[in-house]
């Protein structure tokens, strides 16, 4: 039964024995920011619990007091990413009224999002696998679906004020393409040369206003704004 309620997500949560929830917290956080000095040096799978305990600075033995495995911290590790996510999309679209300002928001607060946390971004993206492999996939998708909700109001509040112009039934797809252009600051930051994340941020909010059928508006909006960078 153990092994089914894993796999499904129902009831899945890391046992502890620690009644302070507050300690639980701050250790847990201690253990998070450990392992992704450790993951950072030596990868993930190469990466153990004793060295996750060392870097710490816990007692030998007492890990096992706020969590069993590494995919454990793995998963503590993205659960934190996700929250952090959403009360930045939160905090962006509360900020606004107008839907095209929190498109704007929404699509700043995810690059944001990623460039503070681009080596937990990375960390994440690679292992995803392991997060399916070890039940805490259906967790992670309901944490998600959170902010995608908060997303997908903003979209149909737009389409419906006719701030937005695009084919109906696409908000689904839609919602999923937003968060994933914001991570790409982080996953290929590699491959952006000198771009700055400033210009990355304009540029993907052109491209999305443009996409949903909002770049008179944000015309409109911008008239009196500083001129744009010069394009080579």
């Amino acid at each position: 039964m153990k092994n089914a309620d894993k796999k499904s997500g129902k009831n899945l949560k890391i046992h502890t024995n620690v009644k302070d929830e507050a300690l639980v917290k701050v250790r847990r956080e201690q253990i998070c920011n450990a392992a992704m000095q450790a993951f950072a040096e030596n990868g993930f799978h190469e990466t153990n619990l004793r060295k996750i305990t060392k870097l710490s600075g816990l007692a030998y033995g007492s890990i096992y007091n706020y969590v069993k495995t590494k995919d454990d911290i793995l998963y503590l590790i993205c659960d934190s990413i996700l929250d952090d996510l959403y009360r930045r999309i939160d905090e962006a679209v509360k900020t606004h009224t107008d839907p095209v300002a929190q498109i704007e928001g929404i699509i700043k607060a995810t690059v944001d999002h990623a460039d503070e946390h681009k080596d937990a971004v990375l960390l994440l993206w690679e292992e995803s696998k392991v997060l399916k492999s070890s039940g805490w996939l259906r967790k992670v998708i309901e944490k998600e679906a959170t902010y995608l909700k908060i997303i997908t109001d903003v979209l149909e509040n737009g389409s419906k004020l006719g701030v937005f112009s695009f084919p109906e039934g696409e908000i689904p797809i839609l919602v999923n393409i937003l968060p994933p252009t914001g991570l790409t600051w982080a996953l290929r930051r590699w491959n952006l040369g000198n771009i700055t994340k400033s210009e990355y941020t304009e540029a993907l909010v052109d491209f999305v206003l443009q996409g949903i059928g909002a770049s008179n508006s944000r015309k409109l909006r911008s008239v009196s704004a500083a001129p744009k960078r010069k394009r080579a």
